[in-house]
């Protein structure tokens, strides 16, 4: 009887499911096309260069200082829960990263879900990372850096290079990364009062996009827990307010309980991914500059 009572209400709630999902899709299609006709470019300062490129049939572009002769490189993986953020939400960040880290930067504008869903995302990192190398690009030159579902795709990237038996960058920065897409964090709930750009549902939703009905812990799609050995030195920053405050800070505990370095930087009243307005607020150009401090020092150029 029982089994009888609870199938309409599976159903229905299966119906419900997909018709928030195909909303969602609607709502980031959308957005992305507002924001694209808003700003279909960013300013660049008069002394940077920007040589576009395709990479794995993905518009990319490389970041230098004009006159500079370092051949440290960076690759940059934007965030925007997967679904949302290009090469132009993110173009002024990779500037100054590629100012104060004195790299030239490589960003991509990687496959995006709804259309494109998990692995997309991560055969367009994996292509960027090969590219570099196929360019002669040593891997102690290159570092790898993203932030919040960037910062996801960039520690399953690493895990996918050691899969592969390809060499580690020489040093990785995340920004918030959001590493658990089972939204399973201690702060996801602890945090939702003090958090005023993301929200459990919202991330939620993002996930089972992205996802597209695999499982949620699998290390594709959450790379916490996927193997966290061998990783190159990773430098971290989380604000101490925001919902991913503990995916930052159980990655770090993993990280060094497999042996490897980490350096934690915990901000205190900031939001999310704050790096993003360094031009306007002292302490994310302050963050921004120890972030490429760390890839300068960690990197040979």
């Amino acid at each position: 009887m029982w089994n009888d009572l609870l199938w309409p209400l599976a159903a229905v709630q299966q119906s419900a499911d997909f018709i928030n999902r195909q909303l969602l899709a609607s709502q980031c299609r959308l957005l992305r096309d507002y924001v694209n006709e808003l700003n279909p470019y960013s300013r660049l300062p008069h002394d940077v260069e920007q040589l576009s490129l395709t990479i794995n049939q993905c518009a990319a572009e490389l970041l230098s200082i004009k006159g500079s002769t370092s051949q440290r490189y960076l690759l940059y993986l934007h965030g925007g829960g997967f679904a949302l953020g290009s090469l132009d939400t993110h173009r002024e960040l990779c500037t100054a990263l590629t100012r104060y880290a004195d790299a030239r930067t490589l960003a991509i504008d990687y496959r995006l879900a709804p259309d494109h869903p998990a692995p997309a995302g991560l055969e367009d990192a994996y292509a960027a990372y090969q590219w570099l190398l196929e360019q002669g690009v040593t891997p102690d030159r290159i570092a790898l850096a993203g932030d919040s579902a960037g910062g996801g795709l960039a520690l399953a990237l690493l895990q996918k290079l050691k899969h592969e038996q390809l060499a580690q960058p020489a040093a990785v920065a995340l920004f918030s990364p959001w590493v658990d897409l089972t939204c399973s964090s201690p702060s996801m709930d602890l945090n939702a009062a003090t958090d005023p750009v993301l929200n459990k549902v919202q991330m939620h939703a993002f996930a089972e996009l992205y996802a597209d009905r695999q499982a949620l812990d699998d290390p594709l799609i959450s790379p916490l827990y996927g193997p966290l050995d061998g990783l190159p030195p990773m430098h971290l920053q989380v604000s101490l307010q925001e919902v991913l405050r503990d995916d930052t800070r159980r990655l770090a505990r993993g990280l060094q309980q497999a042996g490897g370095r980490v350096d934690l930087k915990e901000q205190p009243w900031m939001p999310h991914v704050w790096q993003l307005l360094y031009r306007y607020l002292p302490q994310a150009a302050a963050s921004v500059r120890q972030a490429a401090r760390f890839i300068k020092v960690e990197t040979r150029g």
